[in-house]
């Protein structure tokens, strides 16, 4: 007869290691920082006329504070060298109902930031690539939106 007590016992150690990193996994994931970076075009009236503005929805997803220092636009690229060539947006750029800059986000708040569209419509013409957003936070971490090309013809 075979005696199986050390294959069992050995099944249960593996078994509770695994579990053990399972649950430092998921405990883990909680408390990593996430952060949504989105767009969408709104219309401002002034005297009669209509502006385009461009709105940047900053929303923390986590469950940690997280500080925001600079807002810009970069060519969406896969390459990492080009990624580094970004232009920035100074809170001069943003218009008086945007939120300030740098910018202490609490979980489950957002930020909106307006730009006047039109410039960089200019800039979109010239360069038949897309646009990517990005906020930069404290640590030096970069928080990406998705590819997209601005027109300003879609309303």
């Amino acid at each position: 007869m075979i005696n199986l007590e050390n294959f069992w016992e050995a099944l249960g150690a593996i078994g509770t290691v695994g579990f053990v990193l399972t649950t430092l996994y998921l405990a883990r994931r909680d408390y990593k920082k996430k952060l949504d970076v989105d767009h969408w075009l709104d219309y401002e009236l002034l005297s009669g006329d209509k502006i385009p503005l461009w709105a940047i929805d900053l929303v923390n997803r986590g469950m940690v504070p997280i500080k925001i220092y600079e807002i810009g636009i970069t060519h969406a690229s896969f390459l990492r060298a080009r990624k580094k060539k970004i232009n920035f947006l100074m809170p001069r750029d943003f218009s008086a109902d945007s939120a300030d800059l740098p910018i202490l986000l609490p979980p489950q708040e957002d930020a909106t930031y307006f730009l006047l569209a039109e410039s960089y419509q200019k800039i979109q013409q010239s360069s038949k690539k897309k646009f990517r957003i990005y906020a930069q936070d404290s640590t030096g971490k970069y928080y990406f939106s998705k590819p997209f090309k601005l027109d300003l013809e879609k309303k």
